[in-house]
């Protein structure tokens, strides 16, 4: 993304930011790693993208209009131009018309926290916009708090009870906020979405094999790993699990 030159009283950096920021929170632009250099008397920033089109004008929402409108005030303006497909992201959904989707996302995850369920591909958040003024502010916070949520476990070190609590507990502020993303999104998509509520650790395998849905404690074991992540889902409450990580097979990579 390129940056064209200011006059020089500007400060294009700053511009760029609160532009990109603009951006993240609709869905347009992934993570918050976007160094910015200059180079021949331009600000220019490499960040990742959903998809090829994904900076394209029609996608963009109120906020990113007023951003591009203020710039352009003080003689600013963006230009995008594709490098290249991400080498560690995983292969965007290209399923036509999805049957559901799940609200997942880890500490590693560069892509979009939305998935399909058929394909468990990443999908873009811009296409579920249907109302005026709004971005995804609510899902970009819910992604960042549970990936800190998910770091601070992986590193068992600080906080970490707590943070696997927020992770795995359907009454946690996490789980709260993360199904009330899944409720508004369900709504702008007019289909399922699913909460995954995350399971480190089990006591024993009789005791995993009784886990009932946490919201309505009705069965909810498939038959088969779904995806490769989740061994349990309640489709009247919209929630996935997994079966105890440390009680999963040897073999088992899935996380």
């Amino acid at each position: 993304m390129r940056l064209a030159a200011p006059p020089p009283d500007n400060e294009p950096a700053g511009h760029l930011n609160v532009f990109l920021g603009a951006l993240r929170n609709n869905g347009q632009v992934c993570g918050t790693d976007w160094p910015i250099v200059m180079d021949n008397g331009c600000c220019v920033a490499t960040v990742l993208a959903p998809a090829a089109d994904s900076l394209d004008e029609r996608y963009h929402g109120t906020y990113v209009r007023k951003c591009i409108a203020e710039a352009r005030q003080v003689g600013i303006t963006f230009a995008c131009s594709p490098i290249g497909p991400a080498c560690d992201c995983a292969d965007a959904c290209a399923c036509a018309n999805p049957s559901a989707y799940v609200l997942f996302t880890t500490f590693l995850t560069l892509e979009s926290p939305v998935r399909c369920m058929d394909c468990f591909g990443p999908v873009p958040l811009y296409p579920f916009t249907a109302r005026p003024n709004a971005d995804f502010h609510d899902v970009i916070s819910w992604q960042s708090d549970y990936q800190s949520c998910d770091h601070l476990q992986m590193n068992c070190t600080v906080l970490e009870r707590a943070a696997t609590r927020q992770m795995s507990v359907i009454d946690s502020a996490l789980a709260a906020a993360g199904r009330a993303c899944c409720a508004r999104l369900s709504e702008l998509a007019g289909k399922p979405f699913y909460y995954y509520l995350y399971r480190d650790k089990g006591r024993s395998a009789a005791r995993e094999a009784q886990r009932r849905c946490p919201a309505c404690d009705g069965p909810w074991h498939l038959p088969a790993t779904l995806h490769g992540c989740f061994d349990l889902r309640c489709d009247n409450c919209r929630l996935l699990s997994n079966l105890a990580f440390n009680l999963r097979r040897p073999n088992d990579d899935s996380r």
